[in-house]
């Protein structure tokens, strides 16, 4: 009886070390897919419109918006997997060679903590993409976890040196930066929603 026991719970614990792993890649190979194409797209236009670098490495921050999808999907379970995708895009210079601990202390923790903030206000996000209202709202949490994780990278910065005076430049452009990287993704998962929608309509 112990022994049949054991064996569903087993099974169980398996199945949720399976699940997770998977939510892990997933979450981690879009992260830096994303951060792979601010590096090498957004980041080129951005330096060729510009003569002079910029203190953030794009003014169009897709990542962001992949750690609002994370946290809006699964919550809390979104922490590792944005950790683990934010350790390899810093392995792999994604990062545009900004402190390690600045980007992922931060960065992995705003999302989930705006999230969390919305809830105790009396805000409800339902699944899905296609309503404007919805859109809005994850947009309204972006632009919080934005300013969390600026408040973040700019404070580490300065225990770590960084002159003061920069530290408002910095962090308008992380909110910024941050806010329109989410928007996009944000607007382009609405569209391909709404999309998907027609053609399931038109199927029937």
């Amino acid at each position: 009886m112990t022994t049949s026991n054991k064996q569903p719970k087993a099974r169980a614990l398996l199945d949720r070390l399976v699940a997770e792993l998977e939510l892990t890649v997933v979450v981690a190979l879009a992260y830096v897919g994303a951060m792979v194409i601010v590096a090498y797209g957004i980041k080129l236009v951005q330096d060729s419109l510009y003569d002079h670098p910029l203190l953030v490495p794009s003014l169009v921050f897709l990542p962001h918006g992949v750690r609002i999808l994370a946290a809006y999907l699964v919550g809390a379970r979104s922490i590792i997997p944005l950790a683990v995708g934010t350790l390899i895009g810093v392995s792999l210079g994604l990062d545009g060679n900004t402190d390690p601990s600045a980007i992922l202390i931060p960065g992995i923790f705003c999302s989930y903590l705006a999230f969390k903030i919305f809830e105790l206000s009396g805000a409800a996000f339902k699944p899905g993409f296609s309503s404007l209202r919805q859109w809005r709202g994850l947009v309204l949490v972006s632009f919080l976890a934005a300013l969390f994780n600026g408040l973040g990278i700019v404070l580490i910065l300065v225990l770590s040196g960084l002159d003061e005076g920069e530290a408002l430049p910095r962090l308008f452009v992380y909110v910024v930066g941050d806010t329109l990287g989410a928007f996009v993704l944000l607007w382009g998962m609405m569209r391909l929603g709404r999309l998907y929608r027609l053609k399931i309509d038109a199927q029937g």
